[in-house]
C-alpha cells in the first residue's frame, strides 16, 4: 500500500517539476535575450552560433531553474493532493506526513545532489564556452549594410558613400569611395555614376563593379614635408574592385584566455586558487617587514649620532633639543633630507602594498563567492522542498494559480537576500560565507515552521485564527 503511494506521490512530482522546470528556464532564457539583444541584433549571425549561444545560456541558467521547479512543483502536487482531499483520507488511515512525503524526500535528495554535480563539473565548462562565444559576437563588426546619403566606414581604410540603392540590394548609383593610402598624406578618391555590389559566396570578400567613372590618386612624394602634392586623374568605363571583409567574419578566441576566471573553476580549482592567492597575500604582508626593519635601524643610527652630540649638553638641553638640531650645522641639512626621503620612499612602497593587498583580496572574495555559490544554490533545491510541500498542503491548492503566486514571491525574496548578500560580501562589508547563505539561513527556520504547521494541520491562512489571537491578546493588554 504504501510503496503504491510513493510511486503515485512521485509521478505525480516529476511531471509537474519538468513543466516547471521548462518553463523556468524559458523564462529566464528569455531574460537573457532582452539583456544582449543589441549585441546580437544586426550582425548577420548564422543561425548555429546563435543556437550555440543560447544552448550554453541556458546551461548557466539551470542551477537557478532548479530550485524555482522544485519549490513550485511541490506547492502544486501538495495542492492537488489536498484540493483532492487526498492529504486528509491518507492522515485518516494513520499515514504521517514525513511519511507520505518520503518519496518526495528522496527525489528533493536526488535533484540536490545532480544539482552540486552540474554546477561542480558542467557548469565551468559551459561558462568557458558562454562567455567566450559572447565575447566574440560583441567584438564582431555589424553585418554590411551600405545605406544611401550616408557614409560607411566599417571596411577598413575605406569610407564609401553611396546616393541610391536599388531594392535587390545590388545595384547602386552616385558612389564616391574614399581609399587610405599607406601614409597619412596618401590617399585616393573614386568617383562612379553607377555600379553594383557583389559579395562573394563565403562573404569574405565584396566586389564592386563600377561604371563610367574616375579616379584621383595622390602620389608619394619624393621630398619630405612638401606643401603641395602632385596627382593622378584617370577615367574609366568599367572597373572592378575587390574589398577585403575577412574583419566582418566572427573570429573565435580561444578558450585559454578565460579558463582562469573564477567563474570557470570547480570547487576543487577553487579552493587551490584561494590557497594560491592567500599565500600571496601573505607575502606581500611579509615584504614589509625588511623596510620598516630598514627604517628603524636608519633612525637608530641617526640617534645613535646624535646621542655623540647630547653628551655635551646638560640634561635639560638634551630634553628639549631636537635630534637634527643637535648634529653639527654643517650636517643638519643632510639628516633631514635623508629622513625626508626615508619617509617618501616607505608611504609609497606600504601605499603599493597597500593597494595590491586589496585588489588580492577582492579576488580572494569573489572566488570564496563562487565556492560558497556552488552550495547554495543546490541545498536551496532541498530548502524549498520543505516550503513548497507543507505550503502545498496548508493551501489546498493545486494548478497554476495560487502555487505560481506563492512561489514567484518565495523565489524573489531568496534571489533578492542572496544578490544582497552576494554584493555585500563583494564589497568587503561581510563574510562570503555569510552573504552567499545569508537567503539560506533565513528560509531554513520558515521552512520548518510550515513543515511543523502542517503537519499538525495547525491554521497558517485562517484569517478567523488570526482574528481570535489578536482578540485574546487585545484583552491581556486591557488588563
Amino acid at each position: 500500500m504504501l510503496k503504491i503511494i510513493d510511486k503515485y506521490i512521485l509521478r505525480s512530482f516529476i511531471g509537474p517539476f519538468v513543466v516547471t522546470f521548462f518553463i523556468a528556464l524559458l523564462i529566464l532564457l528569455i531574460q537573457f535575450l532582452w539583456k544582449y539583444i543589441e549585441d546580437l541584433v544586426g550582425k548577420g549571425l548564422e543561425w548555429w552560433v546563435i543556437g550555440k549561444l543560447l544552448l550554453y545560456a541556458s546551461a548557466n541558467m539551470i542551477p537557478l531553474a532548479l530550485p524555482l521547479a522544485t519549490l513550485l512543483s511541490s506547492i502544486m502536487l501538495y495542492g492537488n493532493l489536498g484540493e483532492r482531499f487526498e492529504l486528509a483520507a491518507m492522515k485518516s488511515a494513520g499515514i504521517s506526513m514525513f511519511r507520505f512525503m518520503r518519496s518526495t524526500i528522496v527525489a528533493g535528495l536526488i535533484i540536490t545532489a545532480g544539482a552540486f554535480l552540474f554546477s561542480n563539473y558542467v557548469l565551468p565548462t559551459a561558462s568557458l564556452k558562454f562567455w567566450t562565444t559572447l565575447i566574440d559576437i560583441t567584438r564582431q563588426k555589424p553585418a554590411l549594410n551600405i545605406k544611401p546619403n550616408e557614409y560607411y566606414n566599417e571596411i577598413e581604410n575605406y569610407s564609401i558613400l553611396i546616393g541610391g540603392k536599388a531594392e535587390d540590394n545590388i545595384s547602386i548609383s552616385d558612389i564616391t569611395i574614399y581609399e587610405e593610402g599607406q601614409n597619412t598624406n596618401q590617399g585616393n578618391v573614386l568617383i562612379a555614376e553607377s555600379g553594383q555590389m557583389l559579395p562573394s559566396a563565403d562573404k569574405r570578400n565584396l566586389t564592386l563593379k563600377l561604371y563610367h567613372g574616375k579616379q584621383y590618386e595622390e602620389l608619394k612624394p619624393e621630398v619630405r614635408n612638401k606643401p603641395s602634392y602632385e596627382h593622378v586623374r584617370m577615367e574609366f568605363g568599367e572597373w572592378e574592385k575587390a574589398l577585403d571583409l575577412s574583419g566582418f567574419q566572427m573570429q573565435e578566441s580561444s578558450e585559454d584566455l578565460y579558463r582562469d576566471h573564477y567563474k570557470m573553476m570547480n570547487v576543487s580549482q577553487l579552493s587551490k586558487a584561494i590557497d594560491t592567492l592567500q599565500m600571496q597575500a601573505d607575502e606581500k604582508n611579509h615584504s614589509l617587514k625588511p623596510v620598516i626593519g630598514a627604517y628603524y635601524l636608519f633612525n637608530r643610527d641617526t640617534l645613535i649620532l646624535a646621542d655623540m652630540s647630547l653628551l655635551h649638553l646638560s640634561e635639560e638641553q638634551q630634553k628639549a633639543g631636537s635630534v637634527a638640531y643637535l648634529a653639527p650645522p654643517e650636517d643638519r641639512q643632510v639628516i633631514v633630507q635623508r629622513a625626508l626621503s626615508t619617509v617618501r620612499n616607505i608611504s609609497n612602497f606600504n601605499r603599493q602594498v597597500e593597494e595590491s593587498l586589496h585588489f588580492t583580496s577582492n579576488k580572494i572574495a569573489e572566488h570564496r563567492i563562487e565556492w560558497h555559490r556552488k552550495f547554495t544554490l543546490s541545498i536551496a533545491c532541498l530548502v524549498f522542498l520543505f516550503i513548497g510541500a507543507p505550503l502545498g498542503a496548508i493551501i489546498r491548492k493545486g494548478g497554476f494559480g495560487l502555487p505560481v503566486i506563492f512561489s514567484i514571491l518565495i523565489f524573489i525574496i531568496y534571489y533578492v537576500l542572496t544578490i544582497t548578500g552576494e554584493k555585500r560580501a563583494d564589497q568587503g562589508l561581510v563574510t562570503p560565507l555569510f552573504g552567499m547563505w545569508i537567503g539560506i539561513l533565513i528560509l531554513f527556520p520558515f521552512s520548518i515552521l510550515l513543515t511543523q504547521k502542517a503537519k499538525n494541520d495547525s491554521p497558517v491562512f485562517n484569517r478567523d485564527w488570526y482574528l481570535l489571537q489578536w482578540d485574546r491578546i487585545s484583552r491581556l493588554w486591557r488588563r
